[in-house]
């Protein structure tokens, strides 16, 4: 038996350390294009639009959706016992798509999809991407044909045993013709399981014909909810497997371009399957094999709990982290405490890029231990972001986040570097239900006493514009202010200042005035560090202003002159930001007189057209909001404005939704323009559309305007 073993285990060793090549993929490829394509799904060969869609820059004739999943139990040299579990699973999508437009023939023209990718994780053997995609162009005669696998053509080869990637530009598609394709990924992993399956009951396009069909290991959990109105799956069981099927026709609504939250609003389905693996949390409620419909939410609730209490961490400090605590401890109240820590941890995010952990239950262990060495009273408190189910609809413990309450009712969420400070509750979790115990012990066994986290209003939030204007020749000089308050500092920081900057502003209450003295190194290695990353930031910085430059005109400039940060958005205080630089394309001459297009001054404004114009549904932002411009065009001398122009640039429109206003007039040889856009609600209902539609038409006709300036 011994011997048996061993020459078992010389084979295994034997092998090559990647036992799957390109040569390995491309038979993989043409075998499961064979597959796929002899499927039998009637779906697929309708040719016929009805005529209600001709105005659709797409349409969607059949979707289909097919995911299996099972768990085996495999050998591995590697693992404890010589046994590990992996989970097998596989995922179909296919569509059959109308192209209409020459917008959606630029979405479908081209596709970038990883290859393979078999990567070793914990020891355990090597885990197993693939992806393939097929391709077929349909021309307006019934005439079909396969993009050949010559068209494929590699992005990078990468290193051995790296993710490789394939990008495709299809052959010969055009307006009126259809594309039908396929993605097929596996996923084999081991003692993890793999990510939640979304199936949405929407499009940016009409869909005619939309199935999903499921077959998942019943020695798996399997749990699902609908939500937002989502069909329900119709279950069933073989002898090894649970069933899952959904079909729907005609799905004509869209997904809104504008102002809508598909995960708040969209009616879709969250599946989650999972086993008893190793690397992963196996929470209470999936300890049950088989189907799990809409489970309670209490249940799923209390995994996220538990998943906290058993988050507990013996934490040891670093010696800044050390310092920082001894400072808090020094400070007047309980929220100067926690603001001290909170914002060091967010400073240190905002430099590295990074969330403070990567993990939420080690953040929230961390943070409460922090808290009670600063010996700072709170409560723990679980919620979800908007980008998830709403708490009281929870269908994973994962989706939850834990949050840490002052007893001032003060909240604090995992950081990540795009927050705006420890005094900004991160839009992303304002107004969000949640539950909370104040016990300090077993505190995961309650009680619980529901909450809502504080909102915020459009006076919270608001960005001013200060733009000053000069002729130049044909060209218009600009120096432009920015400055932004409240969830409208949300990740400038990170976009805009440099790690240096951020030492000398957020780093000074902590004596950490230099990126150097953030790092934990040897004085040589650390100036070293600090030098490169110095480069770096210069180079990523002025690219990122370029591009702020453009994104707001709309446009590049000729030339920019000039930036910088001013306020860095610590300490409660605004973050601010300048730039100078000049523009073409805003000064014309029209025979003696000058036209300004100062229109394009205040930045860009929503244009709604088509389908978009009509609405029925809520408009979802991710905050009330105000944003202002005050605009100071200096007068050329010579020149003399024209009245009538001026006095077409004034206009109000103010309604329970937004207010719109301008005001302008001439003063002290120069053109001043102040501009007022206030969005006064998170959620618009419906109702209130055609008021919030006429407020932005105003603002986007203002962007027209021009200001003539005549030869006295």
């Amino acid at each position: 038996m011994k011997k048996t073993l061993f020459a078992l285990l010389l084979v295994v060793i034997a092998l090559p350390v990647s036992a799957f090549d390109d040569k390995d993929y491309k038979a993989y490829v043409e075998k499961v294009k064979k597959e796929v394509w002899s499927r039998n799904l009637p779906q697929f060969k309708n040719r016929n639009v009805p005529a209600r869609f001709n105005n659709e820059s797409a349409v969607i004739l059949a979707r289909y959706e097919e995911a299996t999943v099972d768990q085996k139990r495999k050998f591995s040299i590697y693992a404890n016992q010589g046994i590990v579990k992996q989970i097998n699973s596989t995922h179909l999508q296919r569509y059959l798509i109308k192209i209409n437009d020459k917008a959606a023939l630029e979405k479908f023209s081209t596709f970038d999809y990883r290859k393979f990718d078999r990567p070793i994780y914990g020891g355990l053997g090597r885990d197993d991407h693939r992806t393939v995609l097929g391709v077929k162009v349909i021309k307006p005669s019934g005439q079909e044909k396969e993009v050949d696998s010559s068209d494929y053509q590699d992005v990078e080869e990468g290193k051995k045993g790296k993710e490789k990637r394939a990008k495709l530009a299809v052959p010969d598609l055009q307006i009126g013709d259809m594309i039908d394709y396929f993605i097929y990924d596996i996923d084999n992993v081991k003692e993890e399981n793999i990510p939640p399956l979304s199936f949405v009951f929407r499009s940016e396009y009409p869909i005619l014909d939309y199935q999903i069909h499921c077959a998942i290991d019943k020695k798996m959990c399997t749990q699902y909810r609908t939500l937002n109105g989502a069909p329900d799956f119709v279950a069933s069981n073989t002898d090894d497997e649970v069933v899952l099927d959904a079909r729907v026709k005609d799905i004509d609504k869209t997904l809104p371009k504008y102002g809508y939250n598909a995960v708040a609003q969209a009616p879709y389905t969250l599946l989650y399957i999972t086993g008893k693996v190793e690397l992963s949390y196996v929470p209470e409620s999936t300890k049950k094999k088989g189907l799990q419909a809409n489970p309670s939410v209490e249940v799923i609730q209390k995994d996220a709990w538990n998943l906290w209490a058993n988050s507990k961490i013996s934490w040891s400090m670093d010696k800044l982290m050390l310092k920082v605590i001894k400072q808090a401890k020094t400070l007047a109240d309980d929220q100067a405490k926690a603001d001290y820590i909170y914002n060091y941890m967010l400073m240190r995010s905002i430099v590295y890029k990074t969330p403070y952990m990567y993990y939420d239950s080690r953040f929230a262990s961390l943070f409460s231990e922090l808290l009670e060495r600063a010996d700072v009273p709170f409560s723990r408190a679980l919620t979800t972001s908007w980008e998830n189910e709403p708490y009281d609809k929870i269908i994973s413990y994962s989706d939850a986040t834990p949050i840490i309450v002052l007893k001032n009712g003060k909240v604090y969420v995992p950081i990540y570097p795009y927050f705006a400070g420890g005094n900004v509750v991160p839009s992303t979790f304002q107004n969000r239900d949640a539950s909370r115990c104040d016990l300090p012990k077993k505190y995961y066994k309650g009680p619980f006493t529901a909450m809502k986290i504080p909102g915020s209003t459009a006076e919270d939030n608001v960005r001013t514009v200060d733009v000053k204007a000069s002729v130049d020749g044909g060209l218009l000089h600009i120096v432009r202010q920015s400055t932004s308050t409240g969830c409208e500092k949300e990740g400038l920081a990170m976009t805009l200042a440099s790690a240096e900057e951020m030492a000398q502003s957020w780093g000074k209450p902590y004596g950490m005035e230099t990126y150097e003295s953030l790092l934990l190194e040897k004085k040589s290695k650390a100036e070293g560090l600090a030098k490169e990353r110095a480069e770096k930031d210069k180079k990523d910085i002025e690219e990122r202003f370029k591009d702020e430059v453009k994104s707001f005109h709309d446009k590049a400039p000729v030339k920019i002159n000039a930036t910088r940060v001013t306020s860095f958005g610590n300490d409660n205080q605004p973050f601010t930001y300048q730039t100078d630089y000049t523009m073409d394309g805003l000064v014309k001459k029209a025979g003696r007189n000058l036209t300004i297009s100062v229109g394009q001054l205040i930045g860009q404004q929503k244009h709604l057209e088509g389908k978009e114009r009509k609405r029925s549904e809520d408009v979802y932002y991710d905050y009330p909001s105000s944003y202002k411009v005050n605009l100071d065009l200096e007068v050329p001398s010579g020149y003399s404005v024209s009245a009538e122009s001026l006095q077409k640039l004034n206009t109000l429109v103010d309604n329970a939704a937004i207010r719109f206003e301008v005001n302008a007039e001439q003063a002290k040889g120069k053109v001043i323009v102040h501009v007022q856009k206030v969005y006064k609600k998170q959620i618009v209902p419906v109702a209130e559309w055609a008021q919030l539609l006429e407020a932005l038409d105003r603002a986007y006709a203002f962007t027209n305007q021009q200001v003539i300036l005549k030869k006295n």
